[in-house]
């Protein structure tokens, strides 16, 4: 959305194409961190993004659609395939792939995700914090007062092949955590950790801070299981003891990290786009396609935020435009820029 509305401040007709209902991708999803003043978590940007996109005269935004073909001769000339059936074509001179990323899957790891109601992902947390304002137990709606944040759940892990860090967890982590411990005082939070990903210009402040409200252990939990009512037992080693540790927690929520997005191999190889060996689009450019935003590797969403622009620069750049373009006829307009999904595959 960032790429679009930029290309289209410089005159350019752009065609969003987005395979869910709704535009903003998982970003949309995070709740407001807001306390007494702004935390800068990124959610209300991506409010004022998705507003600008859907009303620039210049921006055409079709959702729950997909690319269904395209082909290069000289432009770029699409089909894009709605859910209901309804089909348009359409043409472009560069194509900016921006469709996101995905969140690792815990069901197979030893935590009991989606068997356990009271084991959720970060992503969970947030649609919750969204609906409700506050942490609640999916078992049976009741406020926890004891809850753990596992951290670096399918990141950083040498036997999945996910060695990068997701960048956005520990942030997204603590953000929540001070919110729910600002919203409901009685809570009794702790995170287990690897190491804390630095972010923003004020992080030392803020850390400092949340080591005050927060009990912090240096361990990945081992297992994870269900009591009769519902509460979570972990099993973890830490640097106090030699001897493996017990403790009973009301919600555990998993920070599941970044993975390249679903399709992004196929569409990479029908546009020409290389990858990095990670899978992600890297910082690869190919004839007129260019990737953006955490489709390129793990961000944060003000850091996706500003790849988008720089990506926007560098297709006006292959176009030819340096600075803006004057106004021109709607009916002298031509399409300059399409993101799209995995051709064919939703």
């Amino acid at each position: 959305m960032t790429a679009a509305v930029e290309l289209a401040r410089f005159g350019a007709e752009v065609d969003i194409v987005e395979r869910n209902r709704r535009l903003g991708g998982h970003a949309a999803e995070f709740a407001c961190k807001a306390l007494e003043a702004c935390v800068k978590c990124g959610a209300c940007l991506i409010a004022q993004t998705i507003e600008t996109a859907v009303t620039h005269p210049r921006i055409s935004a079709y959702t729950d659609s997909r690319i269904e073909a395209i082909t290069r001769r000289h432009r770029f000339t699409y089909t894009i395939r709605k859910t209901s059936g309804a089909s348009m074509c359409g043409d472009a001179d560069a194509v900016v792939i921006a469709t996101g990323f995905r969140t690792f899957d815990p069901s197979n790891k030893p935590y009991g995700y989606g068997r356990f109601p009271n084991m959720i992902t970060n992503l969970d947390l947030e649609r919750m914090l969204r609906a409700n304002a506050k942490a609640i137990r999916p078992s049976d709606g009741v406020a926890p007062r004891r809850i753990a944040f596992i951290q670096c759940v399918g990141s950083r892990d040498a036997k999945l092949g996910h060695l990068w860090c997701s960048q956005f967890c520990c942030g997204a982590a603590l953000r929540a955590a001070r919110l729910i411990k600002h919203r409901q005082p009685e809570s009794f939070i702790t995170i287990f950790f690897i190491d804390i990903q630095t972010f923003g210009r004020d992080f030392e402040s803020f850390y400092r801070q949340s080591q005050l409200e927060f009990r912090f252990i240096r361990a990945i939990p081992a297992d994870a299981f269900q009591l009769e009512d519902s509460g979570i037992r972990l099993s973890f080693m830490d640097d106090s003891s030699p001897q493996s540790r017990e403790e009973i927690f009301d919600l555990v929520v998993l920070s599941t990290g970044m993975l390249p997005p679903e399709g992004l191999a196929q569409t990479a190889d029908d546009l020409g786009l290389a990858l990095a060996p990670s899978g992600y689009a890297g910082t690869q450019a190919h004839r007129g396609v260019f990737a953006a935003g955490a489709v390129r590797g793990p961000m944060r969403i003000e850091e996706t935020i500003a790849d988008a622009r720089h990506t926007a620069c560098r297709v006006l750049a292959f176009l030819g435009i340096k600075g803006g373009i004057p106004e021109t006829p709607v009916a002298e307009r031509r399409p300059l820029a399409s993101r799209l999904v995995a051709p064919g595959r939703g």
